[in-house]
């Protein structure tokens, strides 16, 4: 049998379009967005600096006093995390836009020029406040608390003996001196990597004529070792060094004949954008592979030092890296604090992480082993992670091995490097059947795994289509297709997150099972659409971007403003990651006008302002940020008193609506419809978690008031979890002694 070829789908059908006409305390989030800069219209926040002003909210997570101590280390290793793509991709982009020569003030009235001098100022606040809560906070507690990072001059004498070995062992092989001088050019520096700057001067004893032509050395600090090396001895305290300090303490070690005069670290963070050029390229993936080779030496775009380095070091690192002063960002603490997230891992220490909350069972799946008759029989909604994500993973591995299993399809975007769901996929076509993966090379900082993942497939004999031009598959849907004794049915999984059963566990989402016919023959056409340029019929109950969906969501909006009156009060509540569509802000101003009450969880961005008089009074937008990554769609409208529920994979984004394929769908049973409208319900009375947009662009964090109750959605979800399992347990015990007590009174 011939194995098929992995392709690249054409672009889909034309897409439907409709004609548009710095914290106060740590309580407060300001927006330093582009309502403060002069004639800057009233109804924009920018989306840059909405961004960063959700990050200032991850950062009150790390200084809040009432969280377990690691618990807030990992938020602020996040915060440097989210700084990191931030300055890859938002501030990339809009140097290479004023490179182009664009000035064009947006809608929020910001141009590039001045959107990038605010950026600057607002991330160098927000690092500022990052280093002092690492430095005068977390560190100070944490040595209190029986764990130590301490400095080389703390070192005892066994633990110098330690890593005098250690180094010799572990670090000193892999390391590479590079000089710098008149035939040694300054290397180019990985993105992110730690380097040593080590200013030298040949030891006197030593052959000038060879050794006498350098005073620059470089070093990289080896990102495959552990950043936190643990020192040995002691049982009430456990200290640690950082990898960059060992190195600098050894540095002797890597570059014999020179003498050491001064030691810098410094970090370089470089446009991460790949360019594949030709969207029509025959082969995909060896575009991909060449563009991630380019974004690892990508235009640098900021310099990170230590605060103790001198100018003149500085001045040489920016010369030699094409950047400016106000390119450079001075640390008081550790240099790459992303690292506090895995360190934060790393520590055995449950009295300073939060209670354990492992995924439940879905009761509708707990001890089934058949999972095609539990779906036949019902839709099933499971609420990650407070519910397993192991009835998805089960679904593609008893459809792998089922002989009665004849298709699989599904779309993949972001999986785990160890995906036992792709692992199955590989089974099911190595045993002939016909499997069929969409795996979206371009799923930015993914792109590798998803290369390796879709050549494994491809080698194992399943159809990889590798996206559709000009558009990013961001859809997750999966279809198994199943012979049965009353014929072919069709077993759906659609999602609002990733097959990942990695961030299954850190990430808010829900999925829905169905057998729904209506469903079936739905995603049929849409795996159709996007391997085959099918053009797509009327669907039954999804919608899909870019063909329709933006059309759909406007309309929507419209229809809650013409059923709308007093007497019958229009509503639209929703949540999702990201408000910053123009067009759909717009009609949702309109809606408001109208009376129509607008409720809205939005994560991250938005550049709705609410309560503007006049203009959003009716809207009101709350952000939550806790210790799992808030992640669903969810979309309720009043529609008249005829209510309908839908969850989507696609934000409320320019990118979503017209430039990725994203799929819309309702939520129709009943008991699926509680399920979803729980979570929702559950985050729009969130006073703990929650931080609520003020019109002047401010967050303010809720707290209760006097008499009010403390509500925390995420606990208050979890509970729900747990009480549904625990009814079905108590139901089944029931029907087991029920049916104990019939077979016993049958005796007598």
């Amino acid at each position: 049998m011939p194995r098929k070829k992995a392709s690249q789908a054409k672009k889909p059908p034309a897409t439907a379009t409709l004609d548009q006409d710095t914290p106060v305390n740590p309580g407060e989030v300001r927006l330093s967005d582009a309502s403060s800069l002069p004639g800057a219209p009233m109804e924009w926040i920018n989306r840059d600096l909405s961004w960063l002003s959700f990050n200032t909210r991850v950062l009150a997570q790390a200084e809040d006093i009432n969280l377990p101590l690691l618990e807030r280390v990992k938020f602020l290793g996040i915060v440097a995390s989210n700084l990191d793509e931030f300055f890859m991709v938002r501030m990339a982009y809009i140097r290479r836009e004023l490179t182009a020569g664009a000035n064009t003030t947006g809608p929020d009235g910001i141009n590039p020029r001045q959107l990038l001098q605010t950026a600057r100022e607002e991330a160098r606040t927000l690092l500022e406040r990052a280093n002092h809560c690492w430095t005068e906070d977390l560190l100070p507690a944490l040595s209190a608390s029986g764990i130590e990072i301490i400095d080389p001059a703390d070192l005892t004498r066994v633990e110098q003996d330690f890593l005098a070995t250690y180094f010799g062992e572990q670090v000193l092989p892999v390391l590479t001196p590079m000089v710098v001088d008149s035939t040694h050019p300054f290397p180019l520096l990985s993105s992110g990597a730690i380097y040593l700057l080590l200013r030298v001067t040949p030891k006197p004893e030593i052959d000038a004529t060879f050794f006498g032509k350098a005073d620059t050395i470089l070093v990289q600090v080896p990102a495959s070792l552990n950043r936190f090396v643990r020192l040995p001895g002691g049982t009430e305290v456990s200290r640690f060094i950082l990898l960059e300090d060992v190195v600098q303490l050894y540095a002797d070690e890597i570059i014999g004949g020179y003498n050491i005069l001064e030691v810098h670290p410094f970090r370089v963070t470089r446009d991460a954008e790949i360019t594949l050029g030709d969207d029509q390229t025959s082969d995909l993936i060896l575009a991909i592979q060449e563009g991630l080779k380019r974004s690892r030496w990508g235009s640098p775009v900021r310099l990170a030092v230590s605060s103790h380095v001198p100018e003149k070091e500085e001045h040489y690192l920016c010369e030699r890296l094409g950047l400016a002063a106000e390119d450079v960002f001075r640390s008081t603490g550790i240099m790459d604090m992303h690292s506090l997230t895995r360190f934060s891992s790393m520590m055995e220490r449950s009295d300073l992480l939060d209670p354990a909350w492992p995924p439940l069972p879905h009761p509708s799946f707990a001890g089934v082993d058949d999972i095609f008759s539990v779906i036949a029989l019902h839709d099933v909604v499971v609420s990650l992670p407070y519910q397993s994500f192991d009835p998805v993973t089960q679904l593609i591995e008893k459809a792998a091995d089922d002989p009665n299993v004849l298709a699989i399809k599904i779309t993949l975007y972001r999986v785990s490097g160890q995906s036992p769901l792709v692992r199955a996929l590989i089974r099911a076509a190595e045993q002939k059947k016909q499997v069929t993966a969409l795996v979206e090379l371009r799923a930015r900082f993914d792109e590798e795994a998803n290369i390796t993942w879709a050549q494994r497939l491809d080698a194992a004999g399943a159809h990889v289509v590798y996206g559709v031009v000009g558009y990013k598959t961001h859809s997750k849907a999966a279809l198994v297709i199943r012979r049965e004794e009353d014929g072919i049915r069709r077993y759906c999984h659609l999602a609002t997150g990733n097959y990942n059963d990695r961030t299954a566990r850190g990430y808010t989402d829900l999925g829905l099972f169905t057998a729904n016919p209506g469903f079936g023959s739905d995603i049929s056409a849409f795996f159709n659409v996007i391997t085959g340029y099918s053009l797509p019929p009327v669907w039954n109950h999804i919608e899909m971007a870019p063909i329709g969906l933006r059309a759909r969501t406007h309309a929507m909006i419209h229809r809650e403003i013409e059923k709308h009156s007093p007497d019958n009060p229009g509503f639209i509540r929703a949540k999702m990651n990201a408000l910053i569509d123009p067009a759909i802000i717009r009609e949702l101003y309109r809606a408001s006008q109208a009376g129509v009450k607008i409720d809205l969880l939005v994560r991250g961005m938005c550049r709705l302002k609410p309560g503007v008089k006049g203009l959003s009074e009716n809207i009101r937008v709350r952000s939550i940020v806790d210790r799992f990554l808030e992640h669903p769609r969810i979309f309720h409208y009043h529609n008249g008193g005829n209510e309908e529920v839908f969850m989507s994979s696609a934000d409320w984004m320019e990118r979503n609506m017209d430039r990725r394929l994203e799929l819309l769908f309702p939520v129709n049973d009943p008991d699926c419809r509680r399920e979803v409208l729980a979570v929702l319900d559950a985050g729009l009375a969130d006073n703990i978690s929650s931080w609520e947009l003020a019109s002047d662009g401010i967050y303010h964090r809720l707290r209760p008031g006097p008499s009010e109750a403390v509500f925390r959605s995420q606990e208050k979800l979890y509970a729900r979890a747990q009480l549904s399992n625990q009814k079905t347990h108590e139901e089944r015990r029931h029907r087991m002694f029920t049916a104990r007590m019939t077979v016993r009174n049958r005796k007598k």
